[in-house]
């Protein structure tokens, strides 16, 4: 279940995302990916309004930490990256905050502030009698599409398999939850043969609710939370469910 989109600092719906923590927190095989904009980071030269903080930069951050440690001490974060929210305070500071903030959960390992492609095992459990192991690819980006529709936001998702050949591919920023799938086929050197390959795209939601910017610019109310991505441990098979 990615999370993204927190903009703490603005009107963040803290009940929901704590409701999404904790549903993740409890459960065996659930784990997260963070895909930015955790902090929402306004400074003099964002497009934000400044009047619209609840908190200051050092307290936003301070509180991701808290939020977040539970995560990060059963080891249920998979991979963190920066959005361009973050990247305020890089472009003014030089600091990357994810980065920072990973450095304090004690996860350096899987923060950058780019992009991430990961490599999922999963099935293999001797304890159940399982042998399966089924490996799945999946490329995320906090993202860039940042128009009032969906159809801006389809070409970007789909666009992320032009430069990485993928299972699955996630991308945030827009706030909006969508989720499609295609096929393609790949040929198989090793077989001489072809194969079809299924690819997942869907994009994460938001805990910010509507308020500030979304409502002077004419944005539509989000529909707050994540989507759940399910891989299967029996069959090479991804489902989204937003």
């Amino acid at each position: 279940m990615p999370l993204s989109d927190l903009h703490i600092g603005a009107e963040f719906d803290e009940k929901k995302f704590i409701g999404y923590r904790d549903w993740i927190m409890e459960r065996d095989n659930a784990y997260t990916v963070i895909n930015g904009d955790v902090l929402d980071m306004v400074t003099k030269g964002s497009i934000g309004n400044q009047a619209d903080a609840t908190m200051r930069p050092s307290e936003q951050r301070k509180y991701a930490v808290k939020l977040l440690k539970p995560l990060a001490d059963a080891g249920k974060i998979l991979a963190y990256l920066d959005g361009n929210h973050e990247y305020r305070a890089a472009k003014d500071t030089d600091e990357f905050v994810g980065e920072t903030i990973c450095e304090l959960l004690g996860i350096s390992d899987v923060y950058d502030r780019n992009g991430v492609v990961l490599f999922l095992n999963v099935g293999h459990d001797r304890k159940k009698g399982i042998k399966n192991r089924i490996t799945y690819s999946v490329f995320m980006l906090h993202g860039w599409a940042g128009g009032k529709k969906y159809g801006g936001l389809a070409n970007a998702l789909e666009s992320m398999a032009a430069s990485v050949v993928a299972d699955v591919y996630i991308i945030s920023h827009s706030h909006k939850k969508i989720a499609f799938s295609r096929r393609v086929m790949l040929p198989d050197t090793r077989t001489k043969s072809l194969r079809w390959k299924k690819q997942l795209f869907f994009s994460s939601g938001s805990f910010l609710d509507w308020a500030g910017y979304a409502v002077q610019k004419g944005y539509n109310p989000a529909t707050m939370g994540s989507p759940r991505l399910r891989l299967s441990g029996l069959t090479h098979d991804a489902h989204c469910s937003i």
